[in-house]
């Protein structure tokens, strides 16, 4: 009887320690002999989400350095919108040749500006308006599907506006104007192009951010289910273990009462 008494007491202290240590830590896999197969794939499910948090990182980063090109592109469409206000402007007939060359002087101005967000504009020390593409993937494991952003080259002689093109002096012909304005309605539809394909490729990420987000809350979910202790299990568990810890203490002191009631009839 005390041997029985002894192994239900064993039995009782190790659920009772087992129920401390999930409530205590939380998790209902705190080993490999808790749950050795639920813990192979809770360390599957761990490492997809760090790669998908790691991917949604890199998609809000997009987003940043995409937003970072636009607002550029945004700055110089507005210049060139200035260049073109002024071509026209030289074209009236009441401007003098001093009122023109007045008017050139913004605008090689302008068309220095443009040159210098070209150069200046960058992110991470990296010039984004000279022409460079940059790639992103959408997926947490590389090699999955690229997004690629157009080339995006806002040098004036790439956008053909340099300064000897859109000069506007008191000395250029009035004929010379219509080639002038040409030239700055070609830069802005090109700027206009590669803002409208920036814009397509911002609306994706945000829509690649919410899917990685509800991927994330999902597996961590499943993850939860796995290795997370149930509380109200274990705070049950807790309390029946105690229970039969106390009874199993009593019985072992009645099974060893026992003994020493029988040595006793033995010795008298």
């Amino acid at each position: 009887m005390s041997q029985l008494a002894l192994r239900s007491l064993g039995n009782s202290s190790n659920m009772m320690t087992q129920a401390m240590e999930r409530l205590s830590t939380g998790k209902r896999v705190n080993s490999a002999a808790d749950d050795a197969a639920g813990l192979g794939i809770a360390t599957k499910l761990k490492a997809q989400v760090n790669s998908l948090n790691a991917a949604s990182r890199n998609a809000t980063d997009a987003l940043a350095l995409i937003g970072t090109i636009d607002g550029a592109l945004e700055e110089s469409s507005e210049i060139l919108l200035r260049m073109r206000e002024l071509a026209v402007q030289s074209g009236s007939g009441t401007a003098s040749n001093s009122d023109k060359d007045y008017m050139n002087l913004e605008m090689s101005n302008l068309v220095v500006q443009v040159e210098e967000m070209s150069l200046n504009t960058k992110f991470n020390g990296r010039q984004l308006l000279r022409g460079e593409q940059f790639s992103f993937y959408t997926d947490h494991d590389i090699g999955g599907m690229k997004i690629t952003t157009a080339e995006a080259d806002m040098a004036v002689t790439s956008l053909g506006v340099p300064s000897t093109t859109v000069s506007i002096g008191g000395g250029v012909p009035q004929s010379n104007l219509r080639n002038v304005i040409q030239a700055i309605d070609t830069a802005l539809e090109s700027v206009s192009t590669k803002r409208a394909h920036l814009g397509a490729i911002s609306n994706r990420f945000d829509h690649i951010v919410d899917n990685l987000q509800n991927v994330i809350m999902n597996t961590v979910q499943s993850q939860s289910r796995i290795v997370d202790a149930d509380f109200s299990i274990e705070t049950a568990n807790l309390t029946r273990n105690t229970v039969l810890q106390q009874a199993a203490t009593s019985m072992l002191a009645q099974a060893n009462a026992q003994k020493n009631s029988v040595l006793t009839l033995i010795q008298q």
